[in-house]
């Protein structure tokens, strides 16, 4: 699920954009303090930052949430008060600016743009790492299966199984990352499958610290893959 980080202390404010997030599919995380919003971005991923310029510091988390792990390709908007911040809304790496007051039809347009634009970078942003390695799938029922994992990233996974997986049914999904000591436990989905065994599961909920260390694992793997491709050019 794309999820959003809402940095505000007007209660209208937070009504109106967490119910049209919801309507649209986004789950909302709400602070109303910038070290409470600070740390939610290094412990977490957000596919959008919205900030209320008139909380003192939100620009400056705005500003800064570019350099946290898993936040790279958020959206980034601001619910400005006055038109005449603008400039400075833009050099603290604002895209989107919503103004105050707001309004459900007004809010509504520009969320349904911007939520298609989360999607996008979301998509953009997962990095996939061809694997090999084992994994094994839970269901509530009791029901255990084993599989190998093929290709990975923080958004989900294929992966190939000897017995038929449910479409409709959740599942937990764990593994232990190669050269490392690291469990990975999400809940899972199926999202499509083929012929021989192939499925491909999405991640409907993982845990902040997971993700985290799983978007770092991710990247390190990446890194060193275009390590060898720069060095068999050389």
């Amino acid at each position: 699920m794309l999820r959003a980080l809402l940095l505000c202390e007007d209660g209208l404010s937070v009504r109106i954009v967490t119910r049209i997030f919801k309507d649209l599919g986004v789950d909302v995380e709400h602070c109303l303090h910038p070290l409470e919003a600070t740390k939610a971005l290094t412990s977490d991923r957000f596919d959008a930052i919205v900030v209320d310029d008139q909380v003192p510091g939100s620009l400056g988390v705005l500003d800064n949430a570019l350099s946290h792990p898993g936040c790279e390709k958020s959206v980034r908007i601001i619910l400005a008060g006055a038109p005449t911040g603008v400039g400075a809304a833009f050099q603290n790496g604002a895209q989107i600016i919503l103004y105050k007051p707001l309004s459900q039809d007004r809010v509504r347009h520009g969320l349904r743009a911007v939520r298609n634009l989360m999607a996008r970078e979301r998509r953009r942003g997962s990095k996939r790492v061809r694997v090999d390695f084992p994994i094994k799938l839970a269901y509530k029922n009791g029901r255990t299966i084993s599989g190998k994992i093929e290709d990975l990233s923080d958004t989900g996974a294929a992966i190939r199984c000897d017995e038929p997986l449910p479409n409709s049914a959740h599942f937990s999904f764990e593994c232990t990352l190669p050269d490392t000591q690291t469990m990975i436990q999400a809940t899972a989905e199926v999202v499509w499958q083929r012929t021989g065994g192939m499925f491909g599961i999405r991640f409907t909920d993982v845990s902040a610290p997971c993700r985290k260390t799983l978007i770092e694992w991710l990247r390190t793997k990446d890194s060193a893959k275009s390590e060898r491709i720069l060095a068999a050019k050389a």
